[in-house]
């Protein structure tokens, strides 16, 4: 196994809010990655390097608060510590928010086994066979954890395990058909990873089991992810972002499909 080194940075905004970044090179150049295991393709911003590669298409998908489309193009030699690609179809962030920042998505972290442990600032790559429960995969790369609540008999959620989200996204629905699981906060503004900014409302969420392990309480935000989730094999009842991911470290085993909670 290999040690990515990685960076916690914090929302300016909001200093309980935090997403992943890691350095990496494309075609010799250097790029700063946030690691996001919520995106299903790698994107890139658009530089000298990016828009001057023949478009190979064009990507359309849905982000938290509505459709993306992108242009398609193709990189050589993507390097992200052990995380490699001679060539990769990437998107170009020429439709998302000034700002917005070149992701690594699953087309390649999916490609190896993770142990995340955010906490030391460090990402293992190539720990195989380590997982021991089974890995839900949905056609688009996204990986999924069950959530449960011990005061909820039978309350059970469908959660995409989200590196690259700043903070626990709540599906309205599930919000709405059960409200004894969250406390009204007030409101925040979120991002989705096209860069759009929308205040929604904000909540704290009551302790979940994930993995046999609880957790505590920590803030979310509630988004109709209806749109998004309508593209989906497998509907999100949650987005678990920094505010849940952080409590552990976790093992995926993406090519293998299975998953654990190590601290």
């Amino acid at each position: 196994m290999t040690d990515l080194r990685v960076t916690l940075e914090r929302d300016p905004d909001d200093q309980d809010c935090a997403v992943p970044f890691a350095d990496g090179t494309v075609a010799g150049r250097p790029y700063r990655f946030l690691l996001d295991t919520g995106a299903a393709r790698t994107r890139m911003i658009a530089d000298e390097y990016t828009t001057n590669l023949c478009p190979a298409g064009t990507d359309s998908g849905h982000a938290a608060f509505g459709a993306v489309t992108e242009t398609i193009v193709t990189v050589a030699d993507l390097s992200v510590g052990p995380m490699r690609a001679p060539s990769l179809d990437v998107t170009l962030a020429d439709g998302a928010a000034a700002g917005a920042p070149s992701l690594l998505g699953m087309d390649v972290i999916g490609r190896y086994s993770c142990h995340f442990r955010f906490a030391a600032g460090v990402v293992g790559v190539g720990a195989r066979g380590a997982g021991t429960d089974e890995l839900y995969t949905g056609s688009r790369g996204h990986v999924y954890v069950d959530v449960g609540w011990p005061e909820a008999a039978g309350v059970s959620a469908s959660a995409n395990w989200d590196s690259g989200a700043g903070i626990t996204i709540v599906h309205e629905g599930f919000w709405l058909a059960h409200r004894e699981l969250f406390t009204d906060l007030g409101t925040t503004e979120g991002t989705d990873a096209s860069g759009a900014r929308v205040a929604t409302p904000l909540v704290l969420m009551s302790g979940p089991v994930i993995g046999r392990r609880p957790f505590a309480p920590h803030r979310a935000a509630v988004v109709d992810l209806t749109a998004a989730n309508a593209t989906l094999d497998r509907p999100m009842d949650l987005i678990l972002g920094y505010p849940t991911w952080s409590q552990a470290d976790w093992i995926f085993d993406f090519p293998g499909r299975t998953w654990a909670l190590t601290s």
